[in-house]
C-alpha cells in the first residue's frame, strides 16, 4: 500500500454540466480562494456536480483505499459524508462524469495492484451505488468528459499492458462502451473537459517518460481526435485537473512536471483561438497533483485533495472570475472597466431589492438597466425616470445615488453604491 504514494498522479475526475458551454469571445482574469476542507484526505478520487448543486466526491486513496463518500455544499462551503453511502470495495485513480439524467458514472481505476475494467453508477434519486457496464479494456488514470450528444468520452490511462492511446465512449442509450478512434499521443493522467459544440478537450498527461504539454480535441461527429491547429499548454502537466468555464473556456490547474512533483499554476484553453494562456489566471494557494475538480452550478470551479509532493491533502479551494471593477459616467452612460466577462446592472439605490410600495418607486431617479459583455469595458445606458428627466432639463445635470453590480461569468457578484453625476447635452446658444 505504501508504494502508492510515489505511483499516484491521478487524473482529475471531471464533473460536467448538463448544458454544454456556449461559444463566446470571452476573456477574463480569475483567482483561487480557500474553502472548507475534505473530511478525508484523498488523491485519485472522482468528483461530479449533482443536480442539487452539491459536488459528489467518491473513491481515492491516502495510502489506504477511501471507502467513504462525501459531498461539497457550495452554500456552506463545507464537505460532509452524512447520509451518503460508502463504497463496498476501494478504488482509486478513477474518472467520474455526471450524465445527462443526473447520475454519476465512475469508471476504472485501481484496486490494490489491479487495474479495473468495472464501472459504477451513483444515482442521487436513490442515494445509492450500482454496477455499470464494463469498459472495453481496463483503465486507471483515464480522462473523461461528457459529450454534447450525451455520451461520455473515456480516453487514455494505463493498465498492465502499459500506457494507452485508445479511447472509448459510454452510450447511455445502450448502456454500453464501444471503442472510438485513438489519440495522437499515448496519455495517462491527462485531463479532459467538454467544449462548445459538443466536442471535448484532452490535454497533458504522460507518454511513457515525457510529460506532455500537447492537447487534442475529440469530435463526437466523427469519433476521431485531432491536434491540428491546437496549441500546447504553457506548462507540461500530468495529474492535473480541468473543468469547463461558463464562457466556453477550460481551466487547467496543478499536476506534476519534470521539474516539480506538484504545481500550483493554472491556465485556460480558449476554443475561439485553440490556444492556452495563463494571462490573468492566478495560481492555486496549494501545489496539487492527483487532485479532483468539478464546476459548480454558478460557474465557479472546486479543486480539492491530491498531493503536494510529500503529503496527501485535505484542503480545497475555489476558482472564480475576478469581480473587481471601476466605472465612469459619460452623459447618460455608465462605462464599467473590468477584467472578466459578465453583466453590469445599475439601479437607483433608493429602490428596494424586491418590489414594494408605489410611493417609493415614484421618487426614483433611475430605472433599472443592464448590459453584458467582455473586458475591458461594458457600457450601460442609464434609464432616467420622468422626475430625473425633468431635473435634467431644468438644471442640466442630476445627481442620483446608484447601486452598481458586476456579476462575472463564473464568479460572485460585486456591488458598489455611489453618487452618479449625470449631465445633459449642452444647449446651443
Amino acid at each position: 500500500m505504501a508504494r502508492r504514494a510515489t505511483l499516484i498522479a491521478a487524473s482529475a475526475a471531471l464533473a460536467c454540466v448538463l448544458i454544454a458551454p456556449q461559444p463566446a469571445a470571452a476573456t477574463g482574469s480569475g483567482s483561487f480562494s480557500p474553502t472548507g476542507s475534505l473530511e478525508t484526505t484523498r488523491s485519485g478520487a472522482g468528483a461530479a456536480l449533482l443536480p442539487d448543486g452539491r459536488v459528489l466526491v467518491v473513491a481515492g486513496t491516502n495510502n489506504m483505499d477511501v471507502l467513504a463518500t462525501e459531498a461539497f455544499n457550495p452554500q456552506t462551503g463545507a464537505f460532509s459524508s452524512a447520509g451518503l453511502p460508502a463504497l463496498s470495495t476501494g478504488r482509486y485513480n478513477v474518472a467520474a462524469t455526471r450524465l445527462s439524467d443526473g447520475r454519476v458514472l465512475i469508471v476504472g481505476g485501481n484496486e490494490g495492484s489491479s487495474t479495473l475494467q468495472t464501472t459504477l453508477f451513483f444515482d442521487p434519486q436513490t442515494n445509492g451505488f450500482s454496477s455499470g457496464p464494463t469498459l472495453t479494456v481496463p483503465r486507471a488514470n483515464a480522462a473523461a468528459a461528457l459529450l454534447g450528444d450525451g455520451r461520455v468520452l473515456v480516453a487514455g490511462g494505463n493498465n498492465a499492458g502499459g500506457f494507452l492511446n485508445s479511447a472509448e465512449v459510454y452510450n447511455p442509450q445502450t448502456n454500453s462502451f464501444s471503442p472510438v478512434g485513438t489519440m495522437g499521443s499515448v496519455r495517462t493522467n491527462a485531463v479532459a473537459a467538454p467544449l462548445p459544440g459538443g466536442r471535448a478537450l484532452v490535454a497533458g498527461g504522460r507518454d511513457d517518460d515525457p510529460i506532455l504539454s500537447s492537447a487534442e480535441i475529440f469530435d463526437p461527429g466523427t469519433n476521431t481526435f485531432s491536434s491540428a491547429g491546437i496549441g500546447s499548454m504553457g506548462t507540461e502537466r500530468v495529474g492535473a485537473v480541468a473543468a469547463p468555464l461558463p464562457d466556453g473556456r477550460v481551466l487547467v490547474a496543478g499536476g506534476s512536471s519534470a521539474n516539480s512533483p506538484a504545481l500550483a499554476s493554472a491556465e485556460v484553453f480558449d476554443p475561439k483561438t485553440n490556444s492556452f494562456s495563463s494571462a490573468g489566471i492566478g495560481a492555486m494557494g496549494t501545489t496539487r497533483s492527483g487532485a479532483f475538480a468539478a464546476p459548480l452550478s454558478d460557474g465557479r470551479v472546486l479543486v480539492a485533495g491530491g498531493q503536494d509532493g510529500t503529503s496527501y491533502l485535505q484542503s480545497a479551494e475555489i476558482y472564480a472570475a475576478t469581480n473587481t471593477f471601476s466605472f465612469t459616467v459619460k452623459g447618460r452612460k455608465l462605462i464599467a472597466s473590468l477584467q472578466a466577462s459578465g453583466k453590469v446592472t445599475v439601479a437607483d439605490a433608493a429602490s428596494p431589492l424586491s418590489a414594494s410600495g408605489a410611493k417609493k418607486k415614484r421618487r426614483l431617479l433611475l430605472k433599472p438597466s443592464s448590459a453584458s459583455g467582455d473586458p475591458p469595458t461594458i457600457t450601460v445606458a442609464l434609464g432616467l425616470t420622468k422626475v430625473a428627466k425633468l431635473k435634467l432639463r431644468k438644471k442640466g445635470r442630476v445627481k442620483v445615488r446608484a447601486r452598481i453590480t458586476f456579476t462575472p461569468l463564473g464568479g460572485l457578484a460585486n456591488t458598489q453604491t455611489a453618487k452618479l453625476k449625470i449631465k445633459g447635452k449642452k444647449r446651443k446658444k
